[in-house]
């Protein structure tokens, strides 16, 4: 028979109150009492404790890595399209005019949903400075268009783009990146040697085409290897130095909504009238687009398995809570209670653990993604390990973290669901023992 301490369940508490209230006070009270009932009572207080800590435990994990991998995927779309052209689009016309470019700039530039189109040349180069040499990547493009890069605009370090473009000779000003300009040791105002890939030919043989530019500006982004290799330089000077003054016959869009890229793809190739070659920024950057899916994908999936193997304490807890208490059942079987309302307490019992552990595991997942610096700040401390170098994951600044919230609550809904399939098959094999047989040897 049940302890003293048990809550005293009549019959006539059944017949008039308990049936006609589905997980009402009476089926709450007794779920409540066994939950909490002590090993000396065949209780499983320690087990549902344990089931409780899992739980919360998955739930933080899995927030904490979804946010982490929201915002590393926000952040790096950010400063990939923030210094970046939308979609690049090239003629195929052998050796283009002014005049031909210059009429297709304008068809791209009056498209519904096209920010701005211009012109633009792109160049891996050599470039040299007291003595160092390294590569870095020199885009020619007009100051207007520059400045209406937001993303570089806003993180000149040193500097201003205000005479961008400027000066005679060696005096034309240009921007650089700020770890192309720590590693070549130079400053605003220092002259830096730019080698072409092109050639000409002197009494003394071929040379490449080297000139000297003025640093007017070092930016700092935030993509590694944006201010590790870019170099800005004015349009007309990049087209003379690079091209010998023939334009290339590259124009880059700016969208307005760049996730409607694909949408306008079409648009672009029809409007343009003459072949062309279009190139989206997806497809600059397709193997970290993939990647980027291919993790979301898979801790999805981990997640799934990690809340499954969290909630098998729950099942534990249940299936010996049910056995211990048998005898219970059969006595609240013969006092009036229906097979569902066993069933019903056996659910309430572990389900509370599971909506807790759900509950504490949200907010304090929650916490930890609203705070990360603080937390990346400790762990780093502690460990004498920096967490994030931007020379690995391409960006600084820190964890980067942003919590969605709709996935945050699907991974809630997710968590407790899922704990509470875990409970129901044991509060279904209670519902089944039959009476008569539990209190036969009794």
């Amino acid at each position: 028979m049940m302890q003293s301490q048990e809550p005293i369940i009549t019959t006539n508490t059944y017949s008039s109150g308990l049936q006609n209230a589905p997980f009402g006070k009476v089926e709450r009270m007794i779920a409540r009492r066994y939950l909490g009932a002590k090993k000396s009572e065949g209780g499983v207080a320690a087990i549902a404790l344990i089931s409780f800590i899992c739980i919360a435990l998955a739930i933080i994990a899995m927030i904490t890595i979804m946010s982490i991998m929201n915002g590393f995927r926000a952040k790096l779309l950010e400063l990939t399209i923030g210094s970046q052209g939308h979609m690049y689009v090239l003629s195929s016309t052998p050796n283009p005019t002014a005049e031909s470019l210059a009429q297709l700039e304008q068809r791209l530039s009056g498209i519904d949903g096209v920010e701005e189109a211009f012109e633009f040349t792109e160049n891996l180069v050599g470039v040299q400075a007291n003595g160092q040499i390294t590569v870095g990547q020199v885009i020619g493009i007009r100051p207007q268009n520059l400045n209406s890069f937001e993303l570089i605009r806003d993180s000149i370090q040193m500097g201003s783009l205000q005479y961008f473009g400027q000066g005679r000779g060696s005096d034309h000003q240009i921007a650089i990146g700020a770890y192309l300009a720590s590693q070549l040791n130079v400053t605003v105002g220092d002259k830096l040697t730019i080698y072409s890939g092109r050639v000409r030919t002197t009494v003394t043989g071929s040379q490449p085409v080297i000139k000297a530019y003025t640093i007017g500006a070092i930016f700092q982004t935030g993509l590694y290897q944006t201010d590790l290799s870019t170099i800005y330089m004015d349009y007309t000077q990049a087209v003379q130095l690079f091209e010998a003054g023939k334009a290339p016959g590259s124009i880059q869009l700016r969208l307005k909504d760049p996730d409607k890229i694909d949408a306008l793809y079409e648009t672009v190739r029809k409007v343009a009238v003459e072949p062309v070659f279009i190139q989206t920024w997806k497809d600059k950057n397709a193997a970290t687009a993939t990647a980027l899916r291919t993790e979301q994908l898979a801790m999805r999936f981990i997640f799934v398995i990690v809340v499954v193997i969290s909630t098998f304490p729950i099942l534990a807890a249940m299936i010996m809570l049910v056995k211990n208490k048998s005898k219970d059942i059969a006595i609240l079987r013969t006092i009036g209670a229906t097979r569902g309302a066993i069933m019903r307490i056996f659910f309430l019992a572990g389900a509370t653990v599971g909506i807790f552990g759900t509950l504490t595991g949200l907010i304090v997942g929650i916490l930890l993604c609203l705070n990360i610096d603080t937390v990346q700040t400790v762990i780093e401390t502690v460990s004498g390990t920096e967490l994030f170098p931007p020379d690995v994951y391409q960006m600084s600044g820190g964890i980067p973290a942003k919590v969605v919230w709709s996935e945050v609550f699907g991974v809630a809904f997710c968590g407790f669901v899922i704990s509470a399939l875990a409970t129901f098959f044991p509060a279904l094999t209670a519902s089944r023992i039959d009476p008569v047989e539990a209190l036969r040897y009794e």
